[in-house]
């Protein structure tokens, strides 16, 4: 019978692996030591790294990972208000589904922490803050405002003038739903709003979102440094084309703020 042992070359010369648990240690080696010089790259603070990874895995619909992610929140001091308010911004900018599968599993994944005693009473309470507009047409011109306020006036003008009935149709849901709802909700600033726009563009591949919000995040003060981070946490968990591709549309972004500043 042929043997099964498996040869892996190294630095150091071949070394043979003959067990699922070889094997699987070979992954979680490498794995521990990407994820270990990222956060070693570092400055942000626990809590807003584990909300950003959060949503970089909700976004892209990796259930399993939900409950680690949660219980990783949660060790960062944070609970059901900063958790189910990051998975609702997820469903402004991956969808339904991914939303609303992630919601279910965290809710489970909370309710278990709470029953054996590992959430605070602060974490275990949910405070829903209602966005402060009642209507569609209030929310409309609330979430035009926020956008403005975002990108620029000049630049939101600039697009409306090219829009016609067919793109306001977007237009009208997008400031009512996505500005006049998720981000007139007071639980998040709007760095912080913009810096989880970056974190699920950049680890989903959507590479013309991440170029659009690094204008919300320049404008809200978010450091270069910050960007950056934020796309070295996309590289683990969204590969490293995609963390490559938005460091190239941040700077292209960039570069466009810098010469309109000029």
């Amino acid at each position: 019978m042929r043997s099964t042992r498996m040869c892996v070359f190294t630095r150091k010369g071949p070394q043979s692996m003959n067990s699922k648990d070889d094997f699987e240690s070979m992954f979680a080696n490498v794995d521990t030591h990407i994820r270990t010089s990222v956060i070693e790259r570092l400055e942000m603070d626990a809590q807003t790294r584990t909300l950003l990874t959060l949503s970089m895995v909700a976004g892209k619909l990796q259930t399993d990972w939900i409950p680690e992610h949660v219980t990783q929140c949660v060790h960062a001091g944070l609970g059901r208000t900063e958790i189910g308010e990051t998975l609702m911004h997820v469903y402004c900018y991956a969808g339904v589904y991914p939303s609303i599968a992630s919601f279910k599993i965290a809710g489970a994944t909370l309710q278990a922490l709470e029953d054996a005693g590992k959430l605070s009473a602060e974490q275990a309470t949910l405070r829903n803050q209602l966005p402060p507009t009642s209507t569609a047409e209030e929310r409309i011109a609330h979430g035009l405002q926020i956008r403005r306020d975002l990108f620029g006036n000049e630049n939101i003008e600039a697009a409306l003038a090219q829009s016609d009935d067919f793109q306001n149709l977007f237009n009208d849901l997008t400031h009512d739903f996505c500005f006049g709802n998720i981000w007139a909700r007071d639980t998040f600033t709007h760095p912080m709003r913009s810096q989880l726009c970056l974190a699920i563009a950049s680890a989903t591949g959507q590479i013309g979102a991440v170029e659009r919000h690094v204008r919300s995040a320049v404008r809200a003060q978010v450091s270069q440094k910050r960007i950056a981070e934020i796309f070295l946490l996309a590289y683990v968990y969204g590969g490293a084309h995609h963390a490559h591709a938005s460091f190239d549309a941040a700077r292209k972004a960039i570069n466009a703020i810098e010469l309109e500043s000029k």
